[in-house]
C-alpha cells in the first residue's frame, strides 16, 4: 500500500511540475541574430571619419569612438574575397565642420505571447535613431497592430558601460497612444484598406541625455502584456527566445543591399522595410525562418512567398533609377 501511495505521489509531482512554466534557455547563437555589432573607429587628429554602408552614411566620428554597425554586414568585413560593404573615409575637419552622429533605422516586430502564432505582426513599428555626441533622438512610426491585448512598449537604453541601464516607456497602451485608439486589427489583413497613422508623421519623438561619448545604438526593445509579462525582442540575452527557440520580437536594421524607395526629391532611401506575414500566417510559410535562426542571414527576407503584408505599398515611380516614392514612409519625415 505504501508503495502504491509513493508511486501515485511521484506521478502527481511529475504532472504538477510539468504544468509549470519553467523557462529553459534554448540552444541558439544569439550573436548571429542581434541587430548590431560594435566597431571601433580610430580618428586621426584634426580629421573626421565618415563610415558608410555602401552609399548610406552610418556614422560621422570626430574622435576615436565605438559605433554600432548592422551585424549581418559586419560579418562580411573579414571576407578577403569580397569588397567590404563598410568603408571609412577620413576627411579634414576644419573649423569643426563635422559633428559626431550615428543615424540608423529599425523595423521592430513583436509576438504578444510566449506561445504565439509566429506571424510577427502583433505590433510593428519603424524606428529612427539619431545619436549625437551629447544626446540622441528616437522617433517611432506605428505600422501594424495585430493584437487585441493592451500592449506597453519600451526599451532599455545602455550608454557606454552596458551595466548602466535606463528604461524608457514609449507607450503605456500602444492602441491608444500610437494607433489613435482605432479598433480591431490594423494593417494585418490582406484586402482591407491600409491605415496610415497620423499621415505618416512621427508619433513619438524624444531627446535623451547621453552618459558617454560613444555612438552605439545599445537598446533592448520590449513589450509588456497580460498584466506585466515582459517580452524582449532579439538581444544578446537568451530571455528574448521562448522554449521553442523562437524570438518574441524581431529587429531588422538593413534587409536589402540595394535601394528600392526614394524621398519626395527622388533621393535614394528606404532599405529596411520588412514584408511581414498577414494575420494568422506563420512566418515560416513565407520565409526560410529556420535558416535565418541558424545563420542570421537577413537576405532571406528579400523574397517572400505569398501571404505577406506590405505596409509601405507600391507607391509611385520617380526618377531615372526606377525608384518608388511612398509618402507614408518614415524616411520622408524630417527630424
Amino acid at each position: 500500500m505504501k508503495k502504491v501511495v509513493y508511486i501515485l505521489s511521484c506521478i502527481s509531482l511529475f504532472l504538477s511540475c510539468r504544468g509549470k512554466d519553467v523557462y529553459k534557455a534554448p540552444e541558439a547563437d544569439l550573436n548571429l541574430l542581434k541587430p548590431y555589432e560594435d566597431m571601433e573607429v580610430i580618428v586621426p587628429e584634426g580629421y573626421a571619419s565618415i563610415v558608410k554602408l555602401y552609399d548610406d552614411t552610418l556614422a560621422i566620428c570626430t574622435y576615436s569612438t565605438t559605433i554600432s554597425i548592422p551585424t549581418f554586414w559586419a560579418s562580411k568585413l573579414g571576407r578577403a574575397s569580397e569588397n567590404s560593404p563598410i568603408t571609412i573615409e577620413n576627411v579634414k575637419n576644419e573649423n569643426n565642420y563635422y559633428q559626431g552622429v550615428l543615424n540608423t533605422w529599425q523595423v521592430v516586430a513583436f509576438e504578444d505571447s510566449r506561445e504565439g502564432d509566429y506571424d510577427y505582426n502583433d505590433l510593428i513599428i519603424h524606428v529612427n535613431w539619431s545619436i549625437r555626441e551629447n544626446n540622441y533622438t528616437i522617433s517611432v512610426q506605428p505600422i501594424a497592430l495585430g493584437s487585441s491585448k493592451k500592449i506597453k512598449l519600451g526599451f532599455e537604453k545602455m550608454d557606454g558601460n552596458i551595466s548602466s541601464v535606463n528604461e524608457v516607456i514609449v507607450a503605456e497602451d500602444c492602441r491608444k497612444d500610437l494607433f489613435e485608439g482605432r479598433e480591431g486589427f490594423i494593417n494585418t489583413f490582406s484586402g482591407k484598406e491600409k491605415v496610415i497613422i497620423n499621415n505618416g508623421k512621427y508619433k513619438y519623438q524624444k531627446e535623451l541625455a547621453k552618459q558617454s561619448n560613444d555612438l552605439r545604438c545599445a537598446v533592448n526593445w520590449f513589450i509588456e502584456v497580460d498584466g506585466g509579462t515582459r517580452l524582449y525582442a532579439i538581444t544578446n540575452n537568451p530571455i528574448c527566445l521562448n522554449q521553442e527557440g523562437r524570438p518574441y520580437g524581431l529587429i531588422f536594421t538593413r534587409i536589402y543591399d540595394k535601394y528600392i524607395y526614394c524621398n519626395e526629391k527622388g533621393e535614394r532611401c528606404g532599405v529596411d522595410w520588412f514584408l511581414y506575414p498577414q494575420e494568422l500566417v506563420n512566418i515560416s510559410d513565407i520565409y526560410d525562418f529556420d535558416g535565418y535562426m541558424k545563420t542570421g542571414d537577413i537576405s532571406i527576407f528579400r523574397t517572400p512567398k505569398e501571404g505577406f503584408y506590405d505596409a509601405i505599398g507600391k507607391g509611385e515611380p520617380m526618377g531615372k533609377e526606377g525608384l518608388i516614392y511612398c509618402p507614408n514612409s518614415l524616411y520622408n519625415v524630417k527630424l
